[in-house]
């Protein structure tokens, strides 16, 4: 009788523990997907503070123009105007977490100009955050134009 009852208390432990693993999982995908829609806001704003924030000292964005830039001269090119972004409309949201990394990728309709060159169109884009000191932050970002929208 006592390793059924084992058993079950060992099932049932179980069950739950995977049951809050998931949770915990799907909250930190609706958390990543609420940052990267705020960091899109961001962008059409040109909220510098909220753009800086949430994106690390070592970030590489590679544009849908194949340009490669570091985080200050992502922030420049909107501080100086070369970038201005009128409409981000961001679909198709997916993140996968590993650990202290997670994957974003998805499409947005951008309205705009980046480093200076048209951006208008749609895209399809894959950012990797990285969990530092309690708070995700944007490491990298990639753009690829869509051929035929």
């Amino acid at each position: 009788m006592k390793r059924k009852c084992s058993g079950f208390i060992v099932a049932t432990v179980f069950v739950i523990a995977t049951l809050l693993a998931s949770a915990i999982a799907q909250d930190v995908q609706e958390q990543l997907k609420k940052l990267e829609t705020e960091r899109a806001a961001a962008v059409v704003k040109g909220d510098l503070a909220t753009l800086e924030e949430q994106t690390s000292d070592d970030y590489v964005l590679i544009s849908m123009n194949g340009r490669m830039s570091d985080k200050s001269q992502m922030l420049n090119g909107f501080k100086s105007g070369q970038s201005k972004v009128t409409s981000n409309d961001l679909s198709d949201l997916k993140v996968r977490v590993y650990g202290d990394t997670a994957v974003v990728t998805g499409k947005a309709d951008v309205k705009g100009t980046l480093g200076g060159q048209d951006a208008t169109g749609q895209v399809l884009f894959t950012r990797i955050y990285v969990k530092q000191k309690q708070r995700w932050q944007s490491v990298s970002f990639q753009q690829t134009r869509v051929s035929n929208p």
